[in-house]
């Protein structure tokens, strides 16, 4: 199972902080590391989230950095101008947020019209619901978009069985701990999508969201129960 991080708003725009993040994950057992670039003032209409943000300045050193480190490095775009700074790294894969897929056609239109392999998340679409269809370069995750996802939400009892009996190839998981993705691995899932922090506790008051992220140890646990399955079998 690829196992994909998102860093999401835990950098709080430090470079510093997106390369040691990055450092942080691949050494736990991260496949790929994933930014989200946006403009979070015109995206959300306000101030407030700035945290968010990634310059490209910040984008392309980071790139350059995951390069020099071997780390695979992902990114979502939230408008024109940003799918053309990933464009310009060379990066091979990127993501369509869930949000994007059901607010932002022309520029879902733009991502696929690439032809680059790419993720969609789904948590605004219904279940099984696959609005691009299908093809080689898009693969669907299933998604729960409640930022936490807490373990009783009945949508989380949605995920399927057999993923390799669905249309979805992963799990974007927003859920508070470990057991949905240990699950989602036991159902057969080839990709799973998470977000990334340094302390849990760090951000909670900004964002609850940030509750349902790994940490490096949440992370590296999760990664030898991968192991541990592969060798078994199990997956």
């Amino acid at each position: 199972m690829e196992i994909i991080v998102d860093l999401c708003n835990q950098h709080h725009g430090s470079l510093s902080e997106l390369k040691r993040m990055s450092l942080q994950a691949s050494m736990a057992g991260a496949d790929v590391v994933k930014v989200q670039l946006m403009d979070s003032e015109k995206h959300f209409g306000t101030t407030d989230k700035k945290y968010r943000d990634v310059t490209r300045c910040q984008f392309f050193e980071l790139a350059d950095f995951c390069n020099d480190h071997s780390i695979e490095l992902m990114a979502t775009p939230f408008d024109s101008e940003r799918l053309g700074w990933i464009t310009d790294t060379g990066i091979k894969r990127m993501k369509i947020a869930s949000r994007t897929v059901k607010e932002d056609k022309s520029l879902c239109d733009e991502i696929l019209n690439l032809n680059m392999p790419t993720i969609v998340s789904t948590g605004a679409c219904g279940f099984n619901e696959f609005p691009f269809g299908f093809s080689e370069n898009i693969k669907y995750l299933f998604c729960v978009s409640k930022y936490p996802t807490y373990l009783d939400d009945p949508l989380l009892k949605m995920m399927p069985a057999k993923f390799s009996e669905s249309g979805y190839s992963g799990y974007s998981d927003h859920a508070i701990g470990i057991a949905p993705s240990i699950k989602a691995c036991l159902n057969g899932s080839r990709i799973l999508e998470k977000h990334y922090t340094q302390s849990l506790l760090s951000q909670s008051s900004r964002e609850k969201g940030h509750l349902g992220s790994f940490d490096y140890e949440s992370l590296k646990e999760l990664t030898s129960l991968v192991k541990q399955f592969e060798i078994m079998g199990v997956v």
